[in-house]
């Protein structure tokens, strides 16, 4: 969360920390009774998953280094003088899974058939740009493609910091992340509810929401035992004991006060049945807000106020409850015009009736048990070969033989061959080459289980190939990478969607201009609703809007601003570039057009609408919807493809093909 919904002028930090809980039997103490019990619900469908126990088994592979090892050939106890190589092949596998699914750089582009809404696509690209780069929101898609490689999913939380004044993305740990009802296994959209889980200090919850709670814990076990009972001591009721409501995942900051935040996102389809409007959200004049002059009415004090008619749904949005031990920090509405629960889920292996799906981790687990017992044995025979056996009869003296290194080079050694045979050297017998047989093949079967082989060797084309073989490089994709593929890319539609609506929402006038200049205002900027990009007369196809002139849409206006803004955002297309395996093959497609426009088959308008290219044409220009008419206005206005004067003149005999030059994409033609 990054909503400030309380202030405070008094630094806490200087005074005791008393604890804002609710009074049993409040109304306040009746919510957390409920959302807790939804919470120990949700915990139980998480822990009760297929793979849930080898999330920790996975990262502590990965973290082996910082942990000893249980794993030896040796049956009995370890022995000090055996070998303990280990080659971290799990932590290779997830820095290659990630740095293999974030490489290649997943961006969209917004378009609309609608000629009003171009400026606000084009504004909308440039901000969406802008935010990727400067936010670092690869990294961060990094992270939740990290928790995929440990636990099969991993969740991306989206929300607006009012630290940053910006939306930012965050990877939550998929062992936090508990439905409430659900339905499917691909998104959390379709539960009831959501609810995160996230470790935060006592000063972050009051800075947040202007309420105290007692830190969970404190780092020491001794403060653990004594927090819980005062907290035991001090709330009696339903909502005491928190330890009868923790996951098994809660890991709290080191040698911090730690508090367990609570974040439900709810859908609440209750409505207003009194005879008032409702005003929901923050409003000048509530309580802790500024004050009202006399005669002045209630302001909206954030985007997501509005004013509830009787008999209206009292939460458009969703609804949002955040708690902390017995403090209710928070409950009222969503802050997310887009109606979603911003929590995004990547399985990118997914399998039925299976929550986290399959991660690619934890098949790679016994064969690196495997690999390092093999290791070691071969790294004991290197020893056993440079310091090899050392016999000695009973005629040796204990001194010769304890003053005796096999090891060391150029020994000398004085003996009597007449009483005995001496000191003796046993070198080993030759290692077996089985063993680097299964090493060899356990290496390869990881790379192949874990999926890193596949795409790894495509990585090495320095551009794709020429001719008709884009086709033979789609069937060369395992169908496990074009599933991925396809995954990620609903995935990264999820994310632009909502993205598209919390832009239109927290995005202003003065950060366009700001950022863009003159070119970040839009007409809009200017209507009945000043300050924002959205129309003031936006349809919404009710009666009101039927008319035989374009005066007659929107007659019914003005409607809310959140309402308007989703009914224009209904009308845009996400598209994404063509950087994805996944739209290779529509890229031969693309080239066939540019060969037919080039032949002069088809106009220049038919290949930019391909192409996704908005704002060629003037709304002035009447473009026609048939191919010749748009061939002879091409004619008329003297534009189309030239060719070079200079250079050898292209055959035609083969499509273009996409290549590189200076670093960046070229089409070719033959």
């Amino acid at each position: 969360m990054g909503l400030s919904l309380a202030s405070s002028d008094q630094d806490f930090r200087s005074l005791p920390l008393p604890d804002d809980s609710a009074p049993v039997g409040s109304l306040d103490s009746d919510i957390i009774e409920w959302c807790n019990s939804r919470l120990q619900r949700g915990i139980s469908f998480v822990e009760s998953q297929v793979g849930y126990d080898k999330i920790d088994k996975a990262l502590s592979e990965i973290f082996y280094y910082e942990r000893s090892s249980d794993v030896t050939y040796v049956p009995t106890a370890q022995r000090s003088n055996l070998s303990r190589t280990r080659a971290n092949l799990i932590a290779k596998i997830a820095e290659d899974l990630t740095a293999e699914l974030t490489d290649t750089r997943y961006f969209w582009n917004y378009t609309t058939q609608n000629p009003r809404y171009q400026s606000q696509a084009r504004l909308s690209n440039k901000t969406a740009e802008r935010w990727y780069d400067n936010r670092q929101i690869a990294l961060r898609i990094g992270d939740v493609i990290r928790d995929y490689t440990v636990a099969g999913s991993g969740f991306a939380h989206l929300f607006y910091s009012r630290r940053l004044d910006d939306m930012m993305v965050e990877a939550v740990d998929p062992r936090s992340v508990f439905p409430i009802d659900p339905i499917s296994y691909h998104t959390v959209q379709d539960c009831l509810g959501v609810i995160l889980r996230q470790a935060r200090t006592p000063e972050w919850f009051f800075d947040e929401f202007g309420k105290h709670v007692s830190p969970e814990e404190n780092g020491s076990l001794t403060d653990k035992i004594f927090g819980w009972l005062t907290r035991t001591l001090d709330s009696p009721g339903a909502n005491s004991g928190p330890l009868s409501r923790r996951s098994s995942a809660d890991k709290a900051i080191p040698h911090t006060p730690t508090v367990f935040v609570n974040t439900l996102y709810l859908k609440d389809n209750r409505v207003n049945k009194t005879s008032k409007t409702l005003r929901l959200g923050p409003w000048s004049g509530d309580e802790g807000q500024q004050e009202l002059a006399p005669g002045e009415s209630p302001a909206p004090l954030a985007p997501w106020s509005y004013e509830v008619p009787p008999g209206a749904p009292l939460y458009p949005f969703n609804r949002l409850i955040v708690w902390s031990g017995n403090v209710l920090g928070y409950d009222g509405p969503a802050p997310y015009w887009h109606a979603k629960f911003p929590i995004i889920k990547l399985t990118l292996n997914p399998w039925s009736r299976s929550w986290f799906g399959k991660a690619p981790l934890w098949d790679c687990i016994p064969l690196q048990h495997s690999i390092n017992q093999n290791l070691r044995v071969v790294d004991d025979h290197n020893q056993q070969a440079a310091n090899p056996t050392v016999i000695g009869d009973r005629n040796v003296s204990r001194a010769e033989m304890n003053k005796f290194d096999s090891r060391a080079p150029g020994a000398k050694i004085r003996t009597n061959m007449a009483s005995g045979k001496g000191i003796v050297i046993s070198p080993p017998p030759p290692l077996d080459a089985n063993f680097w047989r299964t090493i060899d093949w356990a290496v390869e079967m990881m790379s192949k289980l874990a999926g890193t082989a596949d795409p790894s060797a495509m990585a090495g084309l320095a551009q794709i190939p020429s001719d008709d073989t884009i086709d033979t490089l789609m069937k060369a994709m395992t169908p496990g990478i074009r599933l991925r593929s396809r995954i990620l890319e609903a995935f990264y539609t999820e994310l632009s969607e909502q993205w598209l609506y919390c832009n239109a929402e927290f995005d202003s006038l003065s950060k366009r201009l700001a950022l863009f200049g003159p070119s970040g205002a839009t007409p809009e900027d200017f209507d009945f609703n000043p300050r924002s990009f959205i129309p003031d007369d936006v349809p919404d196809g009710s009666p009101g809007d039927i008319g035989s002139t374009e005066d007659a849409l929107g007659a019914d206006s003005p409607r809310p601003l959140y309402a308007r803004a989703k009914s224009m955002l209904q009308s845009f297309i996400c598209k994404f570039d063509p950087s994805s395996l996944l739209n290779s093959a529509a890229q031969q497609e693309l080239m066939k057009y540019f060969l037919l426009a080039k032949m002069g088959y088809i106009s220049v308008f038919t290949l930019l609408d391909k192409m996704g290219v908005q704002n060629f044409a003037p709304p002035t220009l009447k473009i026609p919807d048939d191919e010749i008419g748009r061939l002879q206005l091409q004619q008329q206005l003297g534009i189309g493809m030239l060719s070079n004067a200079q250079g050898r003149k292209a055959t035609d005999q083969a499509p273009p093909s996409l290549g590189q030059s200076g670093g960046s994409p070229t089409i070719q033609t033959s």
